[in-house]
């Protein structure tokens, strides 16, 4: 369900997050990290993409970006995201799409929010041990 998982990221604050998720996302995604930068701002500055219950869902949609990136963070300590719920925000699931599939797009946005919804998956993803036990959890989450 992700090509990346990440465990234990150590960022202190949102910029220091996005900038994160971009430096590793670009290369997965074959763009350049300042534009998946500036993508995650902009998409940042239309509206918060933190949902509630210690969750992020930062995305955005690329030309030319030929199958769908996904990339699962869960960070050493929460941060501020000014999240709709006020909270500190631990469990990161960015997506980055093709342009051209806005329905696909959504879908994907829309399933890793049920699957993040939900509190029995959220606390499995909060204790799994490592990269290996977040993929393997998020691979047996179906929509």
């Amino acid at each position: 369900m992700v090509d990346l998982a990440v465990s234990q990221m150590r960022v202190t604050n949102k910029k220091l997050l996005l900038e994160e998720l971009a430096r590793i996302s670009a290369p997965l995604a074959n763009l350049k990290r300042s534009d998946v930068l500036a993508a995650l701002k902009e998409r940042e500055r239309i509206g918060c993409t933190g949902i509630g219950q210690g969750v992020a869902l930062p995305h955005a949609r690329f030309a030319g970006l030929q199958k769908p990136v996904t990339v699962f963070v869960r960070l050493a300590s929460p941060i501020e995201y000014e999240a709709i719920d006020a909270r500190r925000v631990d469990l990161v699931y960015l997506l980055l799409g093709p342009e051209i599939a806005s329905d696909e797009h959504l879908k994907a946005l829309a399933c890793a929010a049920r699957l993040l919804r939900d509190p029995t998956a959220r606390h499995e993803l909060r204790h799994a041990p490592d990269e290996t036990a977040i993929s393997a959890i998020l691979a047996t989450k179906t929509c």
